[in-house]
């Protein structure tokens, strides 16, 4: 009940549609090395430096890169909002693809398609299969943290509300 009314009352940053979710200038290589630091963390930022780049467009090779941090990490994630965000992460990527990024992202996918299933809270578990496995794609930022959390660790030089570089992520990391 309670994901279905934050869901509902953050509209503002939900679409179905890839277009609106783009960040423009994003910089795909800069974002995997703050999502590669993300990663190590023990908290709910361990997923969202992959899922932030869900909507965005990436080459074979970058999503070669994210399909290999998903699944270096995804067996050892514990925490449910991780695993459901991380594979959503990666079905979005996968089914906006190209056959080529299709190709690098497949054996993340297949194993991404399962992970609701690791998910025991039953309303969680339905939002997330509804996220990875449904027929509806859910893109956007969805609400507030969500925008401000891309904000702080994606980087699109030139466009002044997100970080402009690997660098000063690093710097803000290192004033934390």
């Amino acid at each position: 009940m309670l994901t279905g009314l934050v869901l509902s009352l953050s509209s503002c940053f939900i679409y179905s549609t890839r277009e609106p979710a783009l960040v423009k200038n994003v910089d795909i290589e800069q974002s995997l090395k703050v999502a590669k630091d993300e990663m190590q963390k023990n908290d709910v930022s361990e997923s969202l430096g992959i899922w932030i780049l869900r909507d965005q467009v990436v080459t074979p090779q970058q999503a070669r890169a994210i399909a290999d941090l998903y699944l270096a990490h995804i067996d050892n994630m514990k925490s449910e909002f991780n695993i459901w965000h991380s594979s959503w992460a990666i079905s979005n990527l996968y089914r906006f693809g190209d056959a080529a990024v299709k190709a690098e992202l497949e054996t993340a996918y297949q194993k991404a398609k399962k992970q609701p299933d690791r998910i025991e809270d039953e309303e969680l578990k339905k939002t997330a299969n509804d996220h990875i496995n449904g027929e509806k794609m859910v893109t956007g930022f969805i609400h507030v943290g969500g925008l401000f959390y891309a904000y702080a660790h994606l980087v699109a030089p030139g466009n002044k509300k997100y970080l402009q570089s690997y660098d000063e992520y690093l710097q803000n990391e290192k004033n934390k």
